[in-house]
């Protein structure tokens, strides 16, 4: 199958299997997950750090949460019975959030591959660890490289860009590969997974320089603020969620599963 062809198929199976309505679904949740994560994440930094690595948190948190945010996280940080309650409270709402997620996307997986599951409840809980911890590598892989290009420390190093670009790449491929082995209510191969992982992995990088360039200008805008920081993730995670059903439907494609042959 030439490549105009196979994207014309890909094309038909997002349209036909309604990806882009259960990409919403997909980017509620994970927004819903980042807080919770981010509480869990300060718990244990301070467990592992002490007092004044969680005050670092907390300062570097106040740039990126409103403020009423901040003064929650640093209440969590300088009161040990409200971090505690404050960490309860994460884990049920990441536990809740993550079984949403899961679920959202294997039902995406479910209507790409247009098969119904027959794995057990452990299959299934299994899948959905690996969905949480693919998706939350993914975002905190791209965060991390960018800032670490965007650090003075770095800046005289040649092709630095580059290098974090091929790094973060690389790092997608990884995270993603496992996502698309295990989800699909078929049996897979690591070839069979391989074309849907690299063009998820592509796609969330262009993503990621897209959304970079247009924050970037709407910062000077006196409009940008706290609410349109929190569309713009909204929207990123949208369109991220896309990439990965996209990703899916190129491996159907790629793979010769028709709906005849999946059902």
């Amino acid at each position: 199958m030439s490549v105009t062809a196979t994207a014309r198929s890909v094309i038909d199976v997002v349209q036909e299997r309604n990806i882009t309505f259960l990409a919403a679904s997909f980017a509620y949740y994970a927004f819903v997950s980042v807080f919770p994560l981010a509480l869990l994440a300060l718990t244990v930094g301070t467990l592992i750090g002490g007092q004044e690595f969680a005050n670092a948190l907390v300062q570097q948190a106040q740039g990126l949460l409103s403020e009423q945010g901040a003064s929650f996280l640093e209440q969590a940080v300088q009161n040990s019975s409200a971090r505690t309650g404050a960490s309860l409270l994460s884990v049920v709402v990441l536990l809740w959030s993550a079984l949403k997620l899961f679920r959202g996307l294997l039902l995406a997986f479910e209507e790409v591959y247009q098969r119904e599951p027959d794995a057990s409840i452990v299959e299934q809980l299994k899948k959905g660890f690996v969905t949480l911890i693919a998706v939350a590598v993914g975002i905190a892989l791209m965060i991390a490289v960018g800032a670490v290009i965007r650090s003075s420390a770095f800046e005289a190093i040649p092709f630095i860009d580059f290098a974090g670009t091929l790094t973060l790449l690389l790092g997608l491929v990884l995270v993603f590969l496992p996502l698309y082995y295990v989800l699909p209510p078929v049996s897979m191969t690591v070839r069979e997974a391989i074309p849907g992982t690299l063009v998820a992995a592509f796609g969330w990088i262009i993503l990621q320089a897209g959304f970079q360039a247009y924050a970037g200008a709407a910062s000077k805008a006196p409009v940008y603020g706290a609410l349109a920081g929190v569309i713009l993730f909204l929207t990123w995670l949208y369109f991220a969620g896309i990439l990965l059903l996209v990703g899916a439907a190129v491996n159907v494609v790629v793979a010769g599963r028709s709906a005849a042959t999946v059902r």
